[in-house]
C-alpha cells in the first residue's frame, strides 16, 4: 500500500513511494488552448500542487518527474523561468508587509534569473513593471498566483483594509493586461472572479472556474477515488464494521462512498 502525500510540490512526490493522480492530459490542453486563466476552487482541493505541476513543467521540462504521466512524451513547450507566487506566504493584516513580502518575492525571482537595470520600488505593480521594462523583447516568464483573495477572505469584515488590499490587487492586475513579456499566467482562489471587483481592468484573463472541459483538474472525482485509493477505502470499511478487509465487499465501498463523497 503506497502513502497519502499531502504535498504540494511534484518534484517531492517522485522519492516517495506516493500515489499520484495523473492530471496532466488536462494540464496539456489547458497550456495548449489558453494564456491567462483562472479557476476556484475551495482550498485543500489541490490547487497549489496544480500550479506547481505547471511551473515544473514550463521551468524544468518532463524528465524526471513526469516519467509514467500521460504528458511524459507529449510535452514539447520550451523552458521558461516562473514566478510563483503564493499569497498565503504574505501578510493579511498589514498592508506595508504584504508589499514587502511580495516585492521580495519580485526581486528574488530577478536575481536568479539574471534580469538587471532595472530600478527597484515598493510598489509591486510598478516593481514587476520595472523587471518587464528590463527584459529583452522575445524574452518571456510564466506567472503563477496562488489563492489571490487570501488578503481578500481575511478581511471580509475589516472594511478598511479589505479595500485597501483590493486597490492594490486592481493595479497590480492593470499592470499585467496585455503583457508581451507573459508566456502563460494561472491564477487560482476561493472567490470567483465577477464576485471581485478586480479584474475588469484584466479582462483577458479566462475563468475556468466552472468550464466542463477542466472540472476534473482539480480535487478527484469518485472514479478517481476508487482507482487509487481502493486500500484505505477498504481500511476504513472495516474498521467501521469490525470486519477483516478480505472481507468488505464492493456494495460495502459503495455504501461507505455515498456517506463520504
Amino acid at each position: 500500500m503506497k502513502g497519502i502525500a499531502q504535498s504540494e510540490n511534484i518534484e517531492n512526490l517522485v522519492d516517495k513511494d506516493s500515489i499520484y493522480v495523473d492530471k496532466t492530459e488536462y494540464i496539456y490542453n489547458l497550456t495548449k488552448q489558453y494564456d491567462r486563466v483562472f479557476i476556484s476552487r475551495p482550498r485543500r482541493f489541490g490547487k497549489s500542487l496544480t500550479l506547481n505541476t505547471i511551473g515544473t513543467l514550463f521551468e524544468k521540462g518532463v524528465e524526471p518527474y513526469f516519467k509514467g504521466t500521460w504528458i511524459y512524451d507529449k510535452w514539447e513547450q520550451d523552458k521558461y523561468p516562473v514566478l510563483h507566487l503564493s499569497f498565503l506566504k504574505f501578510s493579511v493584516t498589514n498592508l506595508a508587509d504584504f508589499k514587502r513580502e511580495f516585492c521580495n518575492e519580485i526581486l528574488k525571482f530577478a536575481k536568479a534569473n539574471n534580469i538587471t537595470g532595472f530600478d527597484d520600488d515598493n510598489e509591486p505593480k510598478i516593481l514587476l513593471g520595472n523587471v518587464f521594462s528590463a527584459m529583452p523583447d522575445g524574452r518571456q516568464l510564466v506567472l503563477l498566483i496562488d489563492e489571490y483573495d487570501c488578503q481578500l477572505t481575511a478581511n471580509i469584515n475589516n472594511k478598511e483594509l479589505y479595500e485597501e488590499f483590493r486597490t492594490l490587487f486592481r493595479a497590480f492586475y492593470a499592470v499585467l493586461k496585455g503583457e508581451k513579456h507573459i508566456k502563460f499566467m494561472a491564477i487560482t482562489g476561493v472567490t470567483r472572479l465577477k464576485d471581485v471587483s478586480i479584474f475588469s481592468v484584466g479582462s483577458d484573463i479566462k475563468d475556468l472556474s466552472y468550464d466542463h472541459a477542466f472540472s476534473q483538474m482539480i480535487g478527484f472525482t469518485r472514479e478517481e477515488i476508487k482507482k487509487f485509493y481502493i486500500d484505505y477505502l477498504r481500511l476504513g470499511v472495516s474498521f467501521e464494521k469490525h470486519v477483516e478487509t478480505n472481507a468488505v465487499t464492493d456494495a460495502d465501498i459503495e455504501e461507505f462512498l455515498n456517506r463520504c463523497y
